[in-house]
């Protein structure tokens, strides 16, 4: 009995892992990638922004080393060894990945996929057969209708991310993830750096809280954050560009950087042809086991439209791979853990602060970590922990700003996955001194307990 025959358009996260879990399952897989595997997050996105960022994280403290008794005559920055070093944590990401396939023994196919008809996809003047399709293609930066856009030095964050310069002048357009983690990474680097966010506030997804915390930080460290405002128009006079604001304000810029958000590349593929239904934004519809209208089509990761993330995409990939082999796999979208990677760092899970307080009365309780012990000896005094919860000690969300936070999020990730009490993040002990007692803290002072505070 012949293996079915899995296609896989897209190498990034929800493809890759599609792939390899189909292979895993006994298909026989062809995995179709018109670039490099690993995708945006890999090469133009989660990965080389992180480098980046860890490095803006060591200056950041190498200027505060005087109160450790350090004292250091000149920090000076190799710039290109900066973003050699990132390209070459890229690269070996890449190569691991395809070590992976073909570890695998999928066959990869670089190319652009035509889907020519249910049950065969056109590659390289190639007709590639298909059992079941899984369409992984991932999204694109989102550019604003801005007057003038087209006038000045635009790049979208995909194609910043991996620039060899430190511009004078930066402007970013959208205070998200994106937008927050790169204006950290570029002054840190030595860029004078504007954002502007048409929110009242920036990383206006998160805990309110959380967004102020860290507006007053990176405001310190000299960024320049223009909230509840937007770009008005650009304009190049000669060789100087400028960007006028809403709020009058005018800025000359060097570079400028859209960060405004994504949309699902679903163009070209033929999914007319073939009947895929497609929602508003352009997205492919799915349900619940990734499955298309079409009934062995199916499509995972940034391509629906649902949820921009990797880990997301990982899950649906392997999702859709296990469903087109017979097996019944849903994705828990009921808890999605979320991290911002500044220095600090921001974790966020469940409801905001206020998200809850619209569905009635809650306990809110915040322990500051300047009263955390392995916090001050990491030299860190600005974070907490916030735990949002119902009157009857239901968790509801946590919250988190500090050292680590995208790994101490994990702790209330789990609990909020069982449908936990405030009490079930106290049934173990925690070690002394770590930052993690500070959510033990936290939720110790939700029930009136507090030892430290």
């Amino acid at each position: 009995m012949s293996k079915p025959r899995i296609v896989v358009i897209g190498a990034g996260p929800a493809g890759y892992s599609a792939a390899i879990r189909a292979a895993q399952l006994g298909g026989d897989v062809v995995l179709i990638e018109r670039d490099k595997v690993g995708g945006v997050c890999t090469n133009r996105g989660c990965i080389p922004t992180k480098a980046l960022l860890s490095v803006a994280s060591l200056i950041r403290r190498a200027r505060n080393l005087r109160r450790k008794g350090i004292v250091l005559n000149e920090l000076a920055l190799d710039k290109a060894k900066v973003f050699s070093n990132r390209d070459s944590i890229v690269n070996r990401l890449v190569k691991g990945i395809e070590y992976l396939i073909r570890k695998n023994h999928i066959e990869l196919i670089s190319g652009n996929a035509l889907i020519a008809g249910n049950g065969k996809v056109k590659v390289n003047d190639e007709l590639i057969a298909y059992d079941k399709l899984i369409i992984a293609t991932g999204s694109a930066p989102s550019i604003p209708p801005i007057p003038g856009i087209r006038e000045v030095n635009a790049v979208s964050g995909d194609e910043f991310v991996n620039t060899n310069e430190v511009p004078q002048r930066l402007l970013i357009v959208g205070g998200g993830f994106i937008g927050v983690e790169l204006a950290q990474a570029f002054s840190m680097l030595g860029s004078e750096v504007h954002v502007v966010e048409m929110m009242p506030r920036i990383l206006p997804m998160l805990d309110s809280e959380l967004s102020l915390t860290i507006h007053k930080i990176l405001s310190r460290d000299g960024v320049v954050l223009h909230v509840n405002t937007s770009v008005s128009k650009f304009e190049r006079i000669g060789s100087e560009c400028i960007a006028y604001l809403s709020d009058g304000t005018k800025l000359g810029i060097d570079k400028v950087v859209l960060a405004v958000g994504r949309r699902p590349n679903t163009s070209g593929l033929g999914l007319n042809e073939l009947g895929v239904r497609l929602g508003s934004k352009g997205e492919i519809l799915v349900n619940e086991r990734m499955e298309t209208n079409v009934s062995n089509v199916y499509a995972a990761g940034d391509v629906t439209g649902r949820y921009y993330l990797a880990y997301t995409a990982f899950e649906e990939g392997m999702a859709a791979a296990e469903n087109s082999l017979g097996l019944n796999k849903v994705v828990n979208y009921s808890v999605v853990p979320i991290a911002v990677f500044t220095d600090p760092e921001l974790g966020s899970v469940g409801l905001s602060e206020d998200e809850a307080r619209k569905l009635g009365d809650v306990v809110v309780s915040k322990f500051p970590l300047i009263a955390n012990g392995r916090a001050l000896t990491l030299d860190s005094y600005d974070g907490f922990v916030k735990v949002v919860a119902s009157k009857n000690g239901r968790l509801l969300g946590v919250h988190v700003v500090g050292p680590e936070a995208s790994e101490l999020i994990h702790i209330a990730s789990l609990v909020l996955s069982q449908g936990g009490t405030i009490s079930d993040l106290l049934n173990t002990l925690y070690i002394h001194p770590t930052l993690s007692e500070a959510i033990k803290e936290a939720a110790l002072a939700a029930l009136g307990k507090a030892i430290h505070i």
